[in-house]
């Protein structure tokens, strides 16, 4: 009787231990689920510049705001860029800064275009194709730092 009684109890004590070893590893796989869940909500955003010459400020402010910058220097685009947040277009060419901004318009409908317009009578071009148009670099330069600190604000 004492024989069974202490069987009792070992086997009750074994199943106990192995109720909460599976309590425990059913949380960490819950955890590591939802992780991956996080991982996979938080993608990649990406920010293009285009021009002739690095901009190390602006890398800076966006990188800063929790983007990967990419700077090009022809007209192109890759299939891992289907997150492009933020398209500056600094090339010396009203034709090439267009030709960049319909590019982006159609592939990434909702990427924000940034565009300097080299001369005034196309500027009517640049809202066509969505974007803001500046005729100064220090005017850009302003309005891209005020974008990426309100973009670092709504972050946070």
């Amino acid at each position: 009787m004492l024989r069974d009684f202490l069987l009792l109890i070992i086997v009750a004590g074994g199943f106990l231990y192995g109720l909460k070893l599976m309590g425990t590893f059913d949380s960490f796989l819950a955890q590591q689920h939802s992780e991956k869940k996080r991982e996979a909500e938080k993608k990649k955003e990406y920010a293009v510049i285009f021009g002739s010459r690095e901009e190390p400020e602006l890398k800076q402010w966006f990188e800063s705001a929790g983007f990967e910058v990419l700077f090009i220097d022809e007209i192109q685009m890759q299939k891992e860029w289907k997150d492009v947040r933020y398209v500056v277009a600094l090339g010396e060419s009203d034709v090439d800064n267009l030709s960049l901004c319909s590019l982006f318009r159609k592939i990434c409908p909702k990427a924000e275009l940034y565009c300097i317009c080299n001369e005034r009578a196309v500027r009517k071009l640049y809202r066509q194709a969505g974007a803001i148009s500046f005729f100064s670099r220090e005017d850009l330069m302003q309005r891209m730092e005020l974008v990426t600190l309100g973009h670092e604000a709504g972050a946070a």
